[in-house]
């Protein structure tokens, strides 16, 4: 068994925890957090001064609350050092360095997104994840489709699978906001604190189709895998301003009705893209990953979507957060899926761990 020591600082989250590999399956031993959310809301968003004094000030007590003794023992330091806030990424970098003095630990710097695109292999077993996968990584400030295969295929499983034996395609990218940083300011404009996914997510379930609220679907067709979401917010800023020039009062309903088409507009988006990408590549694998992939309609247009473009019959539950498409032209089974846990979807340390223990070289 390999285990690592894994630090994510990267924006707004101080995570810390303890990731194990044996057998296929990557575990988590420990894994503690400080979320800055309450102390960015009244900002409206992450302001990096604050976030780096907060992962200064809180880094010492987490690698405290899992334990000298635990750390000692695992066989490497695991850091993300890019993309992030430079402040916050250097707390975590300087945190890490400083115990792979201390431990005579070998410090492994690891990618966010790819934490991010391997984070469903936590909890799962290796050998039940066919490949090639599309993953779509979404949050607050990234949004790309990624196309992950082995270079060859891997059987030998008693060391974890190594990063360097996997293709990693980005096959496209926002061009402005990311459709988390969307959903943030499209709350805000409705009265709705910061984080806005988990909000609007959560608002638009009381929402319907309303003929006085539509949105234009921005599907930009000539850039296939491409996204943009500036527009989606000026739409929603139009109406807003329109219903205000008509001295017409926004009854809750209707805020709810908003909430509800911008969500069915932003996930009709991301899901059709997903699993076109997913057509075109031949994924057996479809994947949702970050902190937008909690948004528990993005997870359900996107497996609809799904048995459609496949011509599927069935929907299949296998466990938490997987479901299994059948494709009816050939057999195939398509599972689309989110992380395990939600934590799974946030910037945490056990993604980080993931990607560690891909990463070591004997």
């Amino acid at each position: 068994m390999k285990k690592t020591f894994a630090i994510e600082t990267s924006c707004d989250d101080t995570s810390v925890g303890i990731i194990s590999y044996a057998d296929g399956v990557f575990s988590v031993d420990q894994l503690m957090a400080y979320s800055q959310v309450k102390d960015h809301q009244q900002f409206g968003g992450v302001v990096p001064e604050i976030a780096y004094r907060l992962h200064s000030e809180k880094i010492v007590r987490l690698i405290q609350e899992v334990g000298m003794d635990h750390i000692s023992a695992v066989d490497s330091i695991s850091v993300t050092t890019h993309p992030g806030l430079g402040g916050s990424l250097l707390v975590g970098k300087t945190a890490a360095h400083m115990l792979g003095a201390h431990l005579q630990k070998k410090v492994l710097g690891v990618n966010h997104i790819y934490g991010h695109i391997f984070s469903l292999l936590l909890d799962r077993n290796f050998k039940e994840l066919p490949f090639p996968r599309v993953i779509l990584t979404a949050s607050g400030g990234h949004n790309e489709i990624y196309l992950v295969e082995p270079k060859e295929e891997i059987t030998n499983l008693d060391d974890a699978p190594s990063l360097h034996n996997f293709s990693i395609t980005k096959l496209g990218q926002t061009l402005d906001d990311a459709a988390g940083e969307c959903f943030d300011k499209v709350a805000r404009m409705l009265g709705w604190p910061y984080p806005g996914w988990a909000r609007i997510g959560e608002q638009a379930m009381k929402g319907q189709p309303n003929e006085e609220v539509s949105f234009k679907r921005i599907f930009l067709d000539h850039d296939k895998y491409e996204f943009s979401f500036s527009g989606m917010k000026s739409q929603v800023h139009h109406l807003l301003d329109s219903f205000e020039k008509e001295w017409r009062s926004l009854t809750t309903q209707l805020i709810f009705d908003i909430a509800y088409e911008f969500q069915e507009a932003v996930v009709e988006v991301l899901g059709k893209k997903l699993v076109q990408a997913a057509h075109e590549y031949g994924a057996k694998t479809i994947g949702l990953v970050g902190g937008v992939s909690a948004n528990d309609r993005l997870f359900e247009y996107t497996t609809e979507f799904a048995r459609k473009r496949f011509s599927a019959e069935s929907i299949e539950k296998t466990e938490a957060n997987t479901v299994i498409v059948q494709n009816t032209f050939d057999g195939q089974n398509i599972p689309v899926m989110r992380p395990m846990k939600k934590v799974y979807s946030t910037d945490n340390a056990a993604m980080i761990g993931v990607v560690g223990l891909m990463d070591q070289e004997e």
